[in-house]
């Protein structure tokens, strides 16, 4: 986790998605639109300080984060014994008290799913906040989110672009990540790779600048990508 979020809470969006395989290709079109916005992407998979529960770390987390975004298209159980999966629906409700305690001043909240009408049947509580659908597709959802964004975040913090031009740049991401030999399981790129890509990516275009200064640096240290 990183050592001092409560420095970068203005920047900060949380990310609840699924992790599951059959969902990755939506994950980078979430964090992709915050990063070249010059914001700070922030999930579970960048909770890993050993000697601290997860929970109280989410609630470290989504406490320094101004923003966050669920995305809820998992909505059935898996495997043999159909247990559904609950960390998702804590963390969305852990930001959701957050957002309603501060009176949606500390912190705001954008909801994804997949259709327009299934989530009436598994979060019926959502239908009055509006989320977005993104039909499955990740120009969409990379849309989505960033024009959300555009929308709640101070123009003094987001970097402003025209929406079209972060969905040519996320596809320009989109086309090296082929070519990248990431470190896990072959050649998997990891969560961390990916992100570091983004990072570069969006630095070429100068949307994306916290390496400009030392404190910079030491926060976001490079992560080695090797190339094929």
């Amino acid at each position: 986790m990183r050592k001092h979020l409560e420095h970068y809470t203005r920047y900060q969006v949380f990310l609840n998605y699924p992790f599951d395989d059959e969902f990755s290709h939506l994950e980078d079109a979430l964090h992709f639109p915050i990063i070249s916005g010059n914001l700070l992407p922030l999930c579970a998979k960048d909770l890993s300080t050993p000697d601290r529960p997860r929970l109280d770390m989410l609630v470290t987390a989504i406490s320094n984060c101004h923003y966050s975004l669920h995305e809820l298209s998992r909505s059935k159980g898996t495997g043999d014994d159909n247990y559904a999966r609950m960390n998702m629906p804590i963390e969305t409700g852990m930001a959701m008290f957050h957002a309603l305690h501060t009176q949606r001043q500390d912190h705001r909240c954008a909801f994804f799913v997949t259709t327009p009408h299934d989530y009436h049947k598994f979060a019926s509580d959502l239908a009055g906040l509006d989320p977005k659908c993104h039909n499955n597709d990740e120009e969409m959802l990379v849309r989505l989110v960033y024009e959300w964004l555009r929308d709640v975040v101070p123009s003094t913090v987001f970097n402003l672009q025209p929406t079209k031009s972060v969905i040519e740049l996320y596809f320009v991401y989109k086309d090296r990540l082929l070519n990248v030999n990431g470190s896990g399981h072959d050649g998997t790129v990891s969560h961390e790779e990916r992100r570091e890509l983004m990072y570069q990516v969006c630095a070429e275009a100068k949307w994306w600048d916290w390496r400009s200064a030392t404190f910079g640096r030491e926060e976001f240290p490079v992560v080695p990508i090797l190339w094929k």
